[in-house]
């Protein structure tokens, strides 16, 4: 892809900073701006690091930017989309729900420079000390297309593969409905596994299995209180549905009929199988 001339990235976390080391590696970048909440950290991959209170600092890196990628938790996303589109930049974003982003982002001029994505890569602990410029190396990066000019789709498309990752276009509404499903819901179970392990204080015999069935559990507040808030209602039908099926499972056990829970067994191998 063409190299960018600046690129700058509003939350230098895990996900932010992961970027910028995997724009490092793939050369696709001159100059990488970070804007965060904190003060910068004595090593960081940026040229310049601006905190989000400096407005006047925020404003000229917008505008000096060729791509602005907004790394920050759901609302605030929703919040910087109006500063980051006037600055007549190609806008992006990595927030893990997409249609209230694109609804908010259709209400803003400039909205065909907007490019909903979201990368499904992380990592069970955030922060910039644990971003790795390999994070996104072949995992799928969601894009929602739907209201995107072609130069905006096209140069996020490019740089989503630059950086390692392998793009796939689902509308907004695709999305909240499959994430609910593939990542927000194993949020909700590993939490809720880990609290009845503790409640039952059955943790003294957790082993390997438990761990990574809980690897998720307790994410950070900061980050699912928005989700929850913007795709409660997808993930509220997915508890529901798999409660439904899980009662149904339960009740045959405790009758002594474990047809059932044979035949969930079996169908988890072949959706893994089909998957890969």
């Amino acid at each position: 892809m063409k190299t960018l001339d600046t690129l700058t990235i509003c939350g230098a976390g895990l996900i932010g900073g992961s970027v910028a080391l995997a724009a490092r590696r793939a050369g696709v970048v001159r100059r990488l701006i970070a804007i965060d909440r904190a003060s910068a950290p004595s090593t960081h991959p940026f040229d310049l690091w601006l905190e989000q209170t400096d407005h006047e600092s925020v404003e000229r890196a917008f505008a000096e930017s060729t791509l602005i990628l907004l790394c920050t938790p759901v609302r605030a996303i929703i919040a910087a989309l109006p500063a980051a589109l006037r600055s007549g930049a190609i806008v992006s974003d990595c927030g893990s729900t997409k249609l209230a982003i694109a609804t908010a982002a259709r209400s803003c001029p400039g909205s065909e420079r907007f490019v909903p994505s979201h990368p499904m890569a992380g990592r069970p602990v955030g922060g910039l000390e644990h971003a790795s410029a390999e994070l996104f190396d072949a995992r799928r990066w969601l894009i929602c297309p739907e209201g995107a000019g072609p130069a905006a789709l096209s140069l996020v498309d490019e740089f989503v593969r630059a950086l390692g990752a392998v793009p796939v276009e689902l509308s907004a509404r695709e999305h909240d409905h499959s994430v609910a499903v593939t990542s927000h819901l194993p949020q909700v179970l590993a939490s809720a596994l880990a609290a009845l392990a503790d409640s039952e204080q059955a943790l003294s015999a957790a082993g390997p299995g438990f761990a990574s069935a809980t690897r998720v559990a307790g994410g950070a507040e900061s980050m699912w209180s928005d989700i929850f808030a913007t795709n409660g209602s997808e993930i509220g039908r997915a508890l529901r549905l798999l409660a439904r099926e899980l009662e149904v499972t339960g009740r045959g056990l405790e009758n002594g009929d474990a047809s059932l829970v044979l035949g969930l067994l079996e169908r988890a191998r072949a959706a893994r199988k089909n998957g890969d």
